[in-house]
């Protein structure tokens, strides 16, 4: 029996979404007295006796109706959901206290960075051998049966796994190491395991997996389809949901290979690998050999070359075939390789800059309205970089709320220093919000707190020097080590929308914070949406946090401004690094760049879920997450929890979510 009362009352609002046993913006819950009371109860009014029949009629009816609300508004999926939630935060609570009681833990130390030096170029004549090989490969490689793909692909998947260790020392070497130790790293390498499993999956269902439901956009022509979680995953990312939505005018899903997949002939291609990740050089051979049936070689970033060594030894069951090849170099052997007569295509996840230089062959770029057809005539597939947006919604936020909310956004800057295409750059907020000052204080202590960070990607310092004489005023958190390399955190406060900066990445340790003036919530959205497409660069991906009042009290806002976010990506409660992860998701631009202005690039990836004629992923949290999460900076059991990831992401069984748990509850700093 239940009656209403407000939304906090009861557990079960907060499950996904903001979703709840809705009436009137409220949530059902249990009479304290065991049965339903009537409204005149409810105002103390009395019932005369001769009356009593009607009461008992009334509360019957109230009974019905609130059970009827219940079944329609929350689901036995919500519901359970919710206990999910709530069982696994209160054991995580608990955990923490009995851990602390032998020791609180502590963040790892300062590991530095030690500059790495690129391996020497692969010869000329080792190429022409590459290429040949490939070459000739290509179109067996094209007309292997997908059963036997994906055969390979699961035994370059155990290879992966066991170099876990290898990858991780060899990168924080590199990059420096920080409050997670290796752990930054070693989560990096689950997610490369993960779209692996996923593709493999996609492969053996012939490109045509299981989806979750779809539904239709409202007050739109488009359809989403639920592509994430499944299976046991869904205990892993309780209260998480993922959708894919497809074009405007597209009215049923239609799952397949990409649209640049090769033919019987098969193809040649050439990945230009990324110099800042390794996860983005992983699901570019996956998305090109498997997706795309194109037989590859990959050249190298000399940034993190160090690890060709653990690529060649995990995928070595496709490169003893011909089927790929791995070369190594500067900007002449990518010339070279791009120039080559034998490739077919160019894949590349990188900088607009390269893009354009290979696009117009160092020429001047025309304007957009120009016809000129570009001088390079082959297919360029890329992923560029962006200025990130993280948007705040305002509500009525608990201290708590404030502390995890900013703990989250700025581990969306933290991560890899900063030189990421999904590194939070500009910090939108409501001038107006009662909470912004508060918000912004839980930022700056953690950007304060945090260990800075060395900025060990090339030329980056540049762009640190050039945003440091932008805003002279930036408050800076830390100090510039000679003896580390580390650079104290850049913050610029109190912008406007005029006097922000969002005409290019910056792609190092540093953050804008915007103030939008607004008269409404109806407003604020607009002029965010607004503001976002149309003067910040890119349009790869985005954050959204808002909390589940507003999600239900706001819900026509809230949708307009996801609808409205021109982004390839948006993420709801969780930062942009969450959706990059998430293998069945999409992965790129938001659909219309050309050559004349390239964005964020043109390409699609990732989408193990194999959906055709997409637009954009957005992916729905929980406003706080059942456990501490481990993409936050300061998860002091990261290197624990990241090798259970890597296990449980390659081999998806109950032991390996059991041992994932078990370390995941003892995460919280």
């Amino acid at each position: 029996v239940w009656r209403r009362g407000t939304t906090q009352s009861f557990f079960l609002s907060s499950s996904l979404s903001g979703r709840g046993v809705a009436d009137g913006g409220r949530v059902l819950r249990r009479s304290p007295r065991g049965r339903a009371a009537s409204a005149s109860q409810r105002r103390g009014v009395s019932t005369a006796n001769n009356g009593g029949l009607n009461r008992q009629r009334g509360e019957v009816e109230e009974e019905e109706r609130a059970l009827r609300l219940f079944m329609e508004g929350f689901s036995m999926l919500d519901f359970w959901t919710a206990v999910g939630i709530h069982t696994f935060r209160a054991t995580a609570a608990a955990t923490k206290v009995l851990r602390n009681m032998a020791g609180a833990a502590k963040p790892s130390a300062f590991q530095p960075a030690t500059p790495h030096v690129p391996r020497a170029a692969t010869s000329a004549k080792a190429l022409e051998s590459s290429i040949y090989v490939l070459d000739q490969q290509k179109r067996e490689w094209a007309g292997i049966p997908s059963a036997e793909k994906a055969a390979l692909l699961e035994r370059c998947l155990e290879n992966m796994v066991s170099v876990t260790d290898g990858v991780a020392r060899e990168t924080v070497k590199a990059k420096g190491g920080y409050e997670s130790g290796l752990g930054e790293e070693i989560a990096a390498w689950s997610s490369c395991c993960w779209i692996v499993r996923e593709a493999i999956k996609a492969v053996a269902a012939d490109f045509k997996p299981a989806l979750g439901k779809t539904r239709k956009i409202k007050g739109t022509n488009q359809v989403a389809c639920e592509v994430f979680p499944r299976g046991l995953l869904g205990l892993v990312f309780l209260g998480m949901r993922g959708e894919v939505w497809l074009q405007p005018g597209e009215e049923k899903a239609r799952q397949g290979r990409p649209k640049e997949v090769a033919g019987e002939e098969g193809a040649l291609w050439l990945i230009l690998g990324a110099g800042n990740q390794v996860p983005a050089v992983i699901g570019d051979i996956v998305h090109c050999m498997f997706m795309c049936n194109a037989a590859v070689v990959v050249k190298m970033n000399p940034v993190n070359d160090y690890l060709g060594t653990y690529l060649e030894s995990s995928f070595q069951p496709l490169i003893s075939k011909g089927y790929l090849q791995i070369v190594y170099g500067a900007a002449e052997v990518g010339k070279t390789l791009v120039e080559h007569p034998q490739v077919d295509a160019i894949h590349m996840t990188g900088s607009d800059r390269t893009f354009d230089a290979i696009t117009w062959q160092g020429r001047p770029k025309p304007s957009k309205e120009s016809k000129e057809a570009p001088p390079f005539t082959k297919p360029i597939h890329a992923e560029l970089g962006c200025v990130t947006p993280y948007i705040i919604l305002p509500g009525n936020w608990s201290d708590e709320d404030l502390d995890f909310q900013a703990r989250q956004c700025v581990s969306g800057k933290f991560h890899n220093a900063g030189h990421n295409c999904v590194a939070l750059e500009v910090l939108i907020l409501p001038e107006n919000w009662h909470l912004r000052s508060k918000f912004m204080e839980r930022i700056k202590h953690y950007l304060g707190q945090s260990q800075n960070r060395v900025a060990w990607y090339p030329h980056s310092q540049k762009s640190y020097d050039r945003f440091s004489a932008k805003f002279p005023e930036a408050k800076r958190f830390g100090a510039f080590s000679e003896d580390t390399g580390q650079s104290p955190w850049l913050l610029a406060e109190g912008l406007t929308p005029e006097t922000a900066d969002g005409s290019a990445e910056n792609w190092c340790g540093v953050m804008q914070e915007v103030r939008i003036k607004s008269r409404s919530l109806s407003d604020y959205v607009e002029q965010v949406a607004a503001f976002c497409n149309d003067k910040l660069w890119g349009d790869l991906s985005c954050a959204v946090f808002v909390d589940p009042k507003t999600q239900k009290h706001s819900k026509k806002e809230v949708d307009f401004l996801i609808q409205s976010l021109k982004y390839g990506s948006v993420a709801v409660n969780v930062p942009t690094t969450i959706v990059f992860a998430v293998p069945n998701l999409t992965w790129g631009a938001f659909p219309g760049n050309t050559v004349y202005d390239i964005r964020s690039g043109n390409a699609c990836v990732h989408n193990c879920a194999c959906l055709q004629n997409t637009q954009k992923s957005v992916l729905y949290a929980p406003w706080k997450a059942p456990i501490y999460p481990v993409w936050n900076f300061d998860n002091v059991n990261l290197p624990s929890s990241a090798k259970c990831m890597v296990k449980l992401f390659a081999f998806q069984n109950l032991a390996n979510f059991a041992a994932l748990a078990m370390q995941a509850l003892l995460g919280a700093p």
